[in-house]
């Protein structure tokens, strides 16, 4: 079966969110990316090193795999919880809901610049991090376009209440 854009090494990926416990003691909660036929428990033992873990706020690392000194699937009601149709876009961006308009703009950009699937094929990441990376630019896009959206409602709705009290 061919893989994603052509490429017919690359094998489509799930998503598991697991809880991460380091050697450093660190806890991170997010996603490892399984094969889809694949167990945590294969992923773990499989004889790759490095292993990409995508934070819940879309952030993506590479550990090594002697790092993790404990991985916990998180049951589905805890998921749910955690990563939820309704994601606050706020915190996607890492703004606070009353940033101005200049301040989300710069955190866009920066997230932007963090994660652009461009600039990370150009210095010779694979091409499974980079579909991953445009996943998250995709969710950064939308965070950005629902604030925008919102306040431009808002405004809208502010400037008619205004003329109707006139």
């Amino acid at each position: 079966m061919g893989g994603y854009g052509g490429n017919e090494k690359m094998v489509f990926k799930k998503k598991l969110l697991v809880e991460l416990e380091l050697d450093s003691g660190d806890m991170l909660n997010g996603y490892l990316f399984l094969g889809q036929t694949q167990r945590l428990s294969d992923l773990m033992n499989d004889d790759r090193t490095f292993l990409p873990f995508e934070a819940l706020d879309g952030s993506i690392t590479i550990f090594t795999k002697g790092m993790a000194r404990r991985v916990k699937p998180v049951e589905k009601q805890q998921a749910a919880a955690a990563t939820g149709d309704g994601a606050d876009p706020y915190s996607l961006l890492g703004v606070p809901s009353n940033a101005t308009d200049a301040q989300l703009r710069e955190a866009y950009h920066r997230k932007v610049q963090e994660t652009h699937p461009d600039k990370l094929s150009n210095v010779g990441i694979s091409a499974e991090i980079v579909k991953f990376a445009h996943e998250r630019m995709a969710r950064i896009n939308e965070a950005y376009n629902k604030i925008r959206i919102q306040r431009r409602s808002a405004a809208a709705s502010q400037a008619a209440n205004g003329h109707a009290a006139q």
